[in-house]
């Protein structure tokens, strides 16, 4: 049965360490040093819920850091202060598959991808309908990083009647050591198309199974990455100079500028190459296509004698300005404005120290298969090509990725923050605050795809552009789909059709906006406690989302028409419009210093003194939901697919979450759209929503004054303490069995913890 039949907890740990060593020393009555050294590991265990040694997700995980501070503080004179800091840092983090060393042979590759693989561990299948067994970061996920950054942070304090002036800059180095690859032996997609009676049909019409595709081997599509390391070394320097001056009893400014210096990266040995979308490809003439363009270009060579693939930029001026303004004794008044520089120079050494090789399952839409998943690689895997002399041609066939130098997509990205706040004192103990805060993302980096079949060559229709054709690139390129005697006459139409994509990683073409309206409101008690309300309305739209999807709770929307960046634009896949969080702390009025028994015994003292509660109820509407279909009908060669939302029709379903599990959402509101088109839907559906947050956090704590110097606290502290599920997203991919259903949890059950604390 193509059902998610089996439900499986794996048990999960780790250890945790941290010290933490500091060192203070006045010298003089003028000058103080001070040292501080800190270690901290940890070690995550492996998730395996089928205690085969095959890991979910991700495998055991090693984390280390040592840092070291020195710090300097000279009072120069009485209005006159120097300080200067000095500090290192080392990282160390290793991820390690519990199946390295796998022998492939097991799965019926040929022996000789024992060697070529960059980490033999198992491989992973992906198989429409049962994509719950492992996810894309699975059993083969590996990471080996070592980090350095060394900093210099020196400053100096003026104090000149009502202004106090600081002047200071930073200097840092930092050195990056890396190798990773999740699928170490390649990632490989099945669906049903291959088992269907017409592949063609949207969905295969409703005929064959993932499952009986992926037992013959026969897949739709994949890929293996084949990395080697590398070593990034990049200096930022930056100098700075602010004012805080006391213009009047009432109006406290605050102003600056900060001059940035972030200068691009460079890798060790000069293994960064920069895209050169006009330059003429060099086997043009060998394939017939005189007019052939794009290639890639070296740093330090003709192409580019810099070191950098990205441009330096000279101008990168951050002013920030704020005021508080006292209205009376009980209103306060604040605002603030600042730029922010993001740097996005777009690295620009993946083509040369890592290379990402297509399975090739067929070449005509899942008709006739072309190489199966018990020899997926026939030719062999494309090792990276390092700086070897022929690099070019050892990347055609490929996507490739890197900046673009010296054009306009360089503009450096910059986030603007503004907000102003109003803060009022309504009664005694009582504090209202309202405040508006923004911010817009200018210049931001989203890669889009260059490579993409223009829009006016979709008319054509599948017939057409799926068609077999003479490959003018047979015998030229060396391996992948375009390494065929027949390749689609839609491939032939894309930009750069030597290459399956053209990605341009620092376009900085993409723009955010921020809008939220904030209010809190907070409550003292003179006897002790104090109850604390803030809620956030907020709206995040944008044509682009995080850099770092892996640190995200809510799904993340990607591009459909890289063609038509206008109609992307939307709310983020993480736009939260409600939170709300309530937080409480109260002393029980019982005992020595209390409202009752104050005069009690120490028995009594003992049993009933000293008791406190506090809790954080949280409370969050959930993330708009990001469509898209199981099979990619548009013939686009590059862009994406989402479903049709059928007009008129309500996609909301009403009822309880524990009712909608199967059916969070009116599923028939959206059809998969018409071969060789798009779909309607835009990037997010806000009107439709994952499961919100409800969580009750409390906690029951007793002190017991042991000596003047000595306390004791015990807590009984409790997570989820109604035990409430927060349900995980819907399946959002038309076609698949389980679109429109729940079938995962996000948090965990209620968690009971003792903590024991000595205050001295």
């Amino acid at each position: 049965s193509n059902l998610n039949n089996n439900s499986n907890n794996a048990s999960i740990g780790g250890v945790n360490d941290e010290y933490n060593t500091r060192i203070d020393h006045s010298m003089s009555e003028k000058q103080r040093l001070f040292g501080r050294y800190s270690y901290w590991t940890n070690l995550s265990l492996p998730v395996q819920p089928y205690n085969n040694a095959v890991c979910q997700d991700r495998c055991a995980e090693t984390w280390t850091s040592k840092s070291f501070v020195l710090g300097d503080t000279y009072t120069l004179s009485p209005t006159t202060i120097a300080d200067l800091r000095i500090s290192f840092l080392r990282f160390v983090y290793d991820r390690t598959p519990s199946t390295l060393g796998t022998d492939l042979t097991k799965f019926g590759f040929p022996a000789a991808l024992n060697n070529q693989v960059s980490f033999q561990v198992i491989p992973t299948p992906i198989v429409t309908g049962f994509s719950d067994v492992w996810t894309t970061q699975g059993p083969g996920s590996a990471i080996h990083q070592r980090n350095d950054s060394y900093s210099l942070y020196p400053s100096v304090t003026k104090i000149m009647g009502s202004h106090t002036v600081k002047i200071g800059g930073e200097v840092r180095r930092q050195i990056t050591n890396y190798i990773q690859s999740n699928v170490g032996s390649g990632l490989y997609n099945f669906d049903n198309l291959f088992t269907s009676s017409n592949p063609y049909v949207s969905g295969g019409g409703g005929t064959g199974v993932g499952f009986a595709s992926f037992m013959l081997g026969l897949g739709a599509s994949g890929s293996i990455v084949t990395p080697s390391p590398y070593s990034y070394r990049n200096y930022y320097a930056g100098v700075y100079a602010s004012d805080t001056w006391q213009a009047s009893k009432k109006l406290t400014l605050n102003y600056g500028l900060r001059w940035e210096l972030p200068f691009p990266q460079v890798e060790r040995y000069d293994r960064f190459t920069n895209l050169l979308p006009n330059a003429p490809s060099p086997i043009g003439q060998a394939a017939g296509i005189p007019n052939l363009m794009g290639r890639l270009g070296l740093v330090s060579s003709p192409d580019n004698p810099s070191r950098y693939a990205a441009a330096t930029h000279l101008r990168l001026f951050a002013p920030r300005f704020g005021f508080a303004y006292r209205l009376n004794e009980k209103t306060v008044v604040r605002s603030g404005y600042g730029i922010f520089y993001v740097q996005n120079d777009g690295g620009g050494g993946s083509q040369l120290t890592s290379v990402t090789q297509a399975w090739v399952p067929t070449v005509d839409g899942e008709l006739t298969p072309v190489a199966t998943f018990s020899n997926p690689y026939p030719t062999g895997l494309i090792q990276p090509p390092q700086r070897n002399a022929n690099f070019q041609t050892l990347l055609l066939g490929t996507s490739i990725s890197a900046p673009v130098r010296g054009t306009d997509s360089q503009h450096f990205g910059y986030l603007q923050q503004w907000n102003f706040n109003i803060e009022r004192q309504l009664l005694d103990g009582m504090v209202l605050e309202v405040a508006y805060a923004g911010s817009k993302g200018t210049h931001l980096v989203g890669g889009p795809q260059l490579n993409q079949l223009p829009d006016q060559y979709l008319s054509l229709g599948t017939g057409v552009l799926q068609n077999q054709v003479t490959n003018p690139f047979y015998g030229i390129i060396p391996f992948g789909s375009l390494a065929q005697p027949k390749v689609a006459y839609g491939q032939l139409l894309r930009p750069y059709p030597q290459y399956t994509g053209v990605t341009a990683s620092n376009d900085g073409n993409r723009d955010t906006v921020y809008h939220s309206l904030q209010v809190k409101m907070e409550k003292r008690f003179r006897k002790g406690g104090s109850v604390l309300a803030a809620y956030t309305y907020s709206r995040n739209i944008g044509d682009i989302e995080t850099g770092m999807g892996w640190l995200e709770a809510g799904p993340l929307a990607g591009i459909q028409n890289n063609n038509n960046l206008r109609q992307e634009r939307a709310a983020s896949g993480f736009d939260v419009p409600h939170r709300l969080i309530v937080s409480y702390v109260y002393d029980l009025p019982f005992g020595k210093g209390r409202t009752f028994l104050n005069s009690a015994n120490r028995l009594t003292e003992g049993l009933i003194g000293g008791w406190g509660v506090n809790g954080i109820s949280t409370f969050q509407a959930g993330f708009p939901l990001t469509f898209t279909t199981s099979t990619n009908a548009t013939n686009s060669f590059g862009g994406g697919s989402r479903p049709n939302y059928v007009g008129g029709c309500d996609p909301v379903v009403s009822g309880s979450a524990q009712s909608r599990l199967n059916s969070w959402f009116n599923t028939s509101c959206f059809v998969a759209p018409p071969a060789s088109t798009f779909g309607n839907l835009g990037r997010t559906l806000t009107s439709v929503r994952t499961a919100g947050i409800a969580n009750y956090d409390f906690s029951v704590f007793k002190s017991v004054d042991l000596t003047e110097r000595f306390r004791l606290q015990f807590r009984t502290e409790f997570f989820n303490i109604f035990n409430r599920a927060q349900f995980g997203p819907p399946g959002q991919v038309r076609g698949n069995a389980q679109f429109g259903v729940v079938s995962s949890q996000l948090n965990l059950p209620r968690l009971v913890q003792f903590a024991l604390r000595l205050n001295y």
